[in-house]
This record gives C-alpha cells, sequence and structure tokens, in this order.
C-alpha cells in the first residue's frame, strides 16, 4: 500500500497491521502517541480516558479543539484519529484507570499516556498479569523518561518514588518527543527489530539538550 511504502523497509507492516495497542490516557503523551501509531498504520487502538477537554489542555493536546472543550476526551479523539488513518480500527473506552479496570481482549502492547502515580501503578499491574507490555512515559517541564517493562525487567514500583511530578508545566515539544520515544518502542517490539530500554530508563533534559540513560 502507497500509504506505508516510505517505512516498509524499517517496519513489519503486517505484524503492525494485525495488532492491538491499548493507549491509556489522551492528552499530551497519549494523544501525540495514538496518532503516530495510527499513522504507522497499527491495525487497532484502544484508547481510554475519561476526561473532558478542558481550555488548559490546548497548549499540547492536538487532537483536540476550542470547540470540543467540554467534550470527553475518547470521542474526540477517535473521530480525530480515524479522519488521520481510515484503514485503523479506533476503539474508545471511557472509563478511568484504577483496580478495577478490565483489558479488552488481544492487547498486545500498553502505552502509558497516563498522569498519576496511582493509575500507572494499577495499569501496569494489569498488563503484567496478563504478560502484556508496558510502554512508560512521562513528562513535566523540559524533562522526559521512557522505559519498556515487562514480566523480565524492574517494575515502576523499584524507581518511581525517585521523582516527583506535579504535571503543572508541560510543552507540547517535550509531550511529543517523549511520545516519540515511546512510539518507536512499540514499533520495535511489534516488528521485532532493535534493542528495547528493557531495565534502562531514557531521561532527556531539553533545556541542556542532554541525554541521561540510568540503568535500572
Amino acid at each position: 500500500m502507497a500509504r506505508y511504502s516510505r517505512q516498509e523497509a524499517l517496519v513489519t507492516q503486517d505484524n503492525l497491521k494485525n495488532s492491538s495497542v491499548l493507549i491509556a490516557g489522551v492528552g499530551g503523551l497519549g494523544g501525540f502517541s495514538s496518532m503516530y501509531l495510527a499513522l504507522a498504520g497499527v491495525g487497532r487502538i484502544i484508547i481510554v480516558d475519561n476526561d473532558v477537554v478542558e481550555e488548559s489542555n490546548l497548549n499540547r493536546q492536538v487532537l483536540y479543539r476550542e470547540e470540543d472543550i467540554g467534550k470527553k476526551k475518547v470521542y474526540v479523539a477517535k473521530e480525530r484519529l480515524e479522519e488521520l488513518n481510515p484503514d485503523v480500527e479506533i476503539m474508545a473506552i471511557e472509563k478511568r484507570i484504577d483496580e478495577n479496570f478490565e483489558f479488552p481482549k488481544k492487547v498486545d502492547v500498553v502505552v502509558d499516556g497516563l498522569d498519576n502515580y496511582e493509575s500507572r501503578i494499577e495499569l501496569e499491574r494489569a498488563a503484567l498479569q496478563k504478560s502484556i507490555p508496558y510502554v512508560f512515559g512521562a513528562v513535566e517541564g523540559y524533562m522526559g523518561m521512557v522505559t519498556f517493562i515487562d514480566n523480565t525487567t524492574k517494575k515502576l514500583e523499584d524507581f518511581i518514588h525517585n521523582f516527583k511530578f506535579k504535571n503543572v508545566q508541560v510543552l507540547a515539544a517535550t509531550a511529543a518527543f517523549t511520545a516519540s520515544i515511546q512510539v518507536m518502542e512499540v514499533l520495535k517490539y511489534l516488528s521485532n527489530k532493535g534493542d528495547l530500554l528493557r531495565n534502562r530508563l531514557l531521561i532527556y533534559d531539553a533545556l541542556s539538550t542532554n541525554f541521561l540513560e540510568v540503568k535500572l
């Protein structure tokens, strides 16, 4: 298909087409990652969110417009993502991630687009119970971080307490950059290519333009 001709040597397109990715949160991180995965041709994208669009979202959450303020994010996001790539199935779940969250059938990998510690822990727990890999991502200010977690690696509880995320100041560019790395981890995993960030936390500091890799 011509749509994917410029990436056919870089990914395993059939694998992407037959894969299902769950994105928890379609705000800054999840909005960008859902767009990039839809453009890449992932066959089924499940987006989970319980929030409504607020004016303060519009500096970094590119799926939304002023006329969307007050609307549920998952339904607006579903419509925009279907416009980006009609070949991709978008499943919208209006739900908060908590201890009662249950995964839909057939999820190959989970992408973290959340903004709070408690929901991340519950999401990771639920994913790993089903042996589904979890791609962690977080942003604050000029900093972003990503790691790939599965049942062979360190878990969020092993390192996340070292960081105190306030989620007060966030730039669109930082969210986009961090989400891009998360998406690359997903594409590599689904295509069986490259080295994943297993037991490695990649931290990007935009102010100093430095990358730091922390062994977990």
